[in-house]
Formats: structure tokens, sequence, C-alpha cells
């Protein structure tokens, strides 16, 4: 299964204020991402994961920064049964002028 989203990663430096509590920015992340996602079919059991990060403050960006907040979002979207049967996680960041995601997800 793959899947390309059009919107801008969140850092997860931005996602939690204080001790867990879901930052605003969050939030609305979540929200334009679960739409995005809508309808995509799940992939049980052990999965590898693919994330391709497409930014373009790519030399100020950390790329594992992007991908908990995004894996938490994927098992909520039912994309996968749960983040702890993700066996493989691949990222990948690279400089663009749009700002989109690519999703990719195997079974193992």
């Amino acid at each position: 299964m793959k899947k390309k989203i059009l919107i801008k990663p969140l850092s997860v430096n931005k996602v939690w204020q204080g001790r867990r509590f879901k930052t605003k920015d969050y939030k609305n992340y979540e929200i334009e991402v679960l739409e995005l996602l809508k309808n995509v079919k799940k992939v049980s059991g052990i999965v590898e994961v693919k994330y391709k990060f497409y930014i373009k403050n790519f030399s100020m960006s950390d790329v594992g920064n992007f991908e908990k907040p995004l894996s938490d979002i994927i098992v909520k979207a039912g994309m996968i049964d749960d983040d702890r049967y993700v066996n493989r996680i691949v990222l990948e960041k690279y400089k663009s002028d749009k700002e989109y995601i690519e999703i990719e997800i195997s079974k193992m």
C-alpha cells in the first residue's frame, strides 16, 4: 500500500506541550492527515513502513522528528494495527519546493 499525502510534515518538537498535552499545531495536523488518509487499505500483522518527506527547509530538519507523530496517526487512521507491529522504518527526506509526504506500508 502506497499513499501520497499533500501536507507539510510536522516535527515532534511541535507535538507536545507540558506533560503529554497535544499542541494546537498537532491537533490540526492530525485532523488534516486523517482526512487525507480516509478510505485507505489496512495492512495487518508485522509491517515495514517507509516514509519520504519532501520539505523546503531541508538542512534544518531532523528527519527522525517527523516519524513519531505520523506513525501514531497512521494507527489512528487504521492503516496498521498498532505501531508496535512495525518491524522496520525507513526514513528519507528530500529538498522540495512542494511539501508533502509519501507513505508505503508492506507486510513482512
